[in-house]
Order: structure tokens, then C-alpha cells, then sequence
């Protein structure tokens, strides 16, 4: 696990009046071109409006969707301006030349009228995923001070991320020093007798390594959401026409096996076979049926665990909460952090689409923490050492 050697407050030191390069992350969900969520904007505000109130120039570098290194006018980053304008209430100016050909004089220019400049999506260049020396180095030439306030992206060996720091002094954004502190808070925190881990989503595969430290390092783990499916699988149990992994269910025994009866597993689960739900006992689910949220024993049984919890670590929903009444699950479970909140209770929640569950149930704001990053999350969670954080330190 990475630790961060230096702070966002030694960057005032360096920052005043000069050209600081701030990358940040601007990839916000959107549906119907409407931007459905602004959490990861507010939350780089307070290091933007630090950086202003210490006379900085800043030249805001983002990402936004996977254009893949080619230009795909509706990945452009024009549109979040007027709301960017709105939340730091500043005029910005929308560099939308190519990104390339731009010259740092040309930077200085429109810095006599503006004190912020936002780049174009830095993911339309191939270079940026590359991590092109020459790439990093022209974009060096913008700036004279680096922030990297993008914990989410900070699992990324691009440019941006791991480049601009071999040619600028550097330090970290607040968003990302709070990031690190909060998850190395609940990881600290997991000695408790008390500790609790929350694990739903779709693949086993995808979190594995996560499941497996957290079977390490938590006193118990609750499993949900279709990966529940592969353990039941593994336990042999019929899941119907459920998701599952076939190719995980030999992993998942060993899991179960290794797991010193740490994981707990679904009693019943809500399916659903030609519209109409039903509450079955784990051992009596048909071969039509599919499983899409955990039954009221389930239920009762993990709100009753997190009751008793002294930190929580929840990543992903435990049922199919984008449909209703299968987020019913869900929003039940995560009804006991209400409950704890304001108490001696430590509680960090991120990874995937875990911001937009927690909106979508009203449950964001009960928790102590939630993450901004996804496979960063997952990745600083489990041990790994992130790249962007290794080269902030150098």
C-alpha cells in the first residue's frame, strides 16, 4: 500500500502565480446528454477553490468516457463547461485545439483574461495511454507545478498520470490525499473483532483478489448481487436461470474452503420467472427461475450483522437495484448504517457503480467515506501499489 509522502498544503508554497496543472476527474455519468450525477465534480472543488485563493493558474486535465485515443465529438469535455463555470462560479476558457499543437504561449495568453483553462479529453490521444515520453513532456511545457487530484484514474500508468510528474514538482490534490487517508483508515480498522466487509456486483472474476483479501483481513464478509450466485453454485445449490460464473465456481470452492466460515452466503433470495416474484429458500430455486435480490431472512440476517459492526467496507448492491422491488434488498441492509450513523462507527464505500447505488437509495450521505475511484478503490483496498501515487512521491 502506497503511502503519500507529501501534502496538497506544501503545494502553497510553490503555486502562487504560477501555472498549475491540475488532473482531475470529470468522467460523469450522463444519460440522454443529461449529466445524471455531479459527485466527482464537487468533490475536486475545494482543491480548485484553494488553488484560486492562493492566486494560482490552473490548466484542468480530464477524462471522459473511452474514446480510445480518437476523437469522438460526444466525449468532448466543452459541454461540462457552463457547469464547471457554475459550481467554481469563475469564467473558464475550453482549449478545444488539439491538444498536440497547442503552444505554451498560447497558454499564457488567455491566462491575462482567464485564471482557468480546461484541455480537451485527454483520452482522444493514444499518447495519453501510452505514457509517451514526448507526450508528457509537451504537456509539461503548459504548466510549472503539477496537482494530481485523480484518485480514479491513479491506477493508470498514462501520461497524466505517471508522466507529468518525471518533468514538474508535484504533490497531491485534496480529493486525493482524503481518498488515501479514509482508505487506509478502514483497512487499519479491519483488526476489530467487529469488522465487516460488504461484497455484491455481477463477477467474481472481476473482484478476486479483493474477495480474497477481505476473507483475509475482515471478520466477516457478506456476499450479494449475482457473484452470490457462483458461491451457491459452488456450495451446490441451484440457481435456475441465474447469472453465474461457470468457469469460477472451482475458485469459489476454494474460497468457501479457505474462508474459516467467514463468508456468509444468502438463506433465500426474490426470483423471478415470468414477471412474478417469489421469495424461495436457497435450496428450493427451479430451473426458470432467476435470482435478482436477497430474500427477507437474508435480509434480517446481514442487517443484523452490520448492527453489531464496528467499521464497514461495502462495495457494489446486493441485488438488481437499478429495477424495482429487486433493490429492495439492498436498501434494507444498507438501512442499518442509518442507525449507526454518529456513533463510534467507521463506515467506506466505493468501486464500479457503487455512487450511483447510493444516490439512487438516498443512502449516500451514511456513510463516513465514499470513494470516487472504482479499480483504483478496488486496487488500493486489496495492497497494490498505485502507479500515480508511486510517482507523486519521486
Amino acid at each position: 500500500m502506497t503511502t503519500l509522502r507529501k501534502k496538497f498544503s506544501e503545494s502553497f508554497n510553490f503555486v502562487y502565480n504560477k501555472r498549475v496543472i491540475l488532473r482531475i476527474d470529470l468522467n460523469l455519468p450522463k444519460h440522454d446528454n443529461e449529466y445524471t450525477d455531479l459527485t466527482r465534480l464537487e468533490k475536486i472543488l475545494p482543491t480548485i477553490k484553494e488553488l484560486l485563493k492562493h492566486k494560482a493558474k490552473i490548466i484542468i486535465i480530464s477524462h471522459f468516457g473511452r474514446p480510445e485515443g480518437k476523437k469522438h465529438p460526444e466525449l468532448s469535455l466543452k459541454p461540462l463547461l457552463s457547469i464547471l463555470e457554475k459550481s467554481i462560479q469563475k469564467d473558464i476558457f475550453f482549449f478545444d485545439d488539439d491538444i498536440k499543437k497547442i503552444k505554451s504561449d498560447k497558454i499564457l495568453r488567455k491566462f491575462k483574461t482567464f485564471d482557468i483553462i480546461l484541455l480537451e479529453n485527454i483520452r482522444f490521444y493514444e499518447e495519453e495511454h501510452n505514457n509517451e515520453e514526448s507526450f508528457s513532456k509537451h504537456l509539461s511545457s503548459f504548466g510549472e507545478i503539477f496537482i494530481n487530484d485523480c484518485f480514479s484514474g491513479s491506477h493508470r500508468e498514462h501520461s497524466s498520470i505517471i508522466g507529468l510528474p518525471r518533468f514538474l514538482p508535484s504533490f497531491p490534490g485534496k480529493l486525493l490525499e482524503d481518498e488515501v487517508k479514509n482508505l487506509k483508515k478502514i483497512i487499519s480498522s479491519n483488526s476489530s473483532s467487529n469488522s465487516v466487509a460488504v461484497l455484491g456486483g455481477s463477477k467474481v472474476s472481476t473482484k478476486l483478489h479483493i474477495i480474497e483479501f477481505v476473507t483475509r483481513k475482515f471478520s466477516k464478509v457478506l456476499i450479494g448481487g449475482a457473484m452470490a450466485n457462483t458461491f451457491l453454485s459452488a456450495k451446490g445449490f441451484k440457481t435456475g436461470d441465474s447469472m453465474i460464473e461457470k468457469s469460477m465456481i472451482k475458485k469459489a470452492k476454494e474460497i468457501l474452503e479457505n474462508s474459516d466460515n467467514k463468508l456468509i452466503l444468502p438463506d433465500d433470495v426474490v426470483v423471478d420467472k415470468d414477471n412474478k416474484n417469489t421469495v424461495k429458500d436457497i435450496d428450493t430455486v427451479l430451473s426458470k427461475e432467476q435470482i435478482f435480490d436477497l430474500g427477507p431472512k437474508s435480509r434480517m440476517k446481514y442487517h443484523d450483522i452490520i448492527l453489531k459492526a464496528d467499521n464497514i467496507l461495502w462495495n457494489g448492491p446486493l441485488g438488481k437495484f437499478e429495477v424495482a422491488p429487486f433493490d429492495a434488498g439492498t436498501k434494507y441492509i444498507l438501512g442499518a448504517l442509518k442507525t449507526k450513523k454518529n456513533k463510534n462507527f467507521f463506515s467506506v464505500s466505493g468501486g464500479g457503480d457503487t455512487i450511483a447505488m447510493l444516490k439512487k437509495l438516498n443512502c449516500f450521505d451514511d456513510f463516513s467515506y465514499v470513494s470516487t475511484g472504482g479499480g483504483a478503490f478496488l486496487e488500493f483496498i486489496q495492497g497494490s501499489e498505485l502507479p500515480g501515487l508511486i510517482y507523486l512521491n519521486k
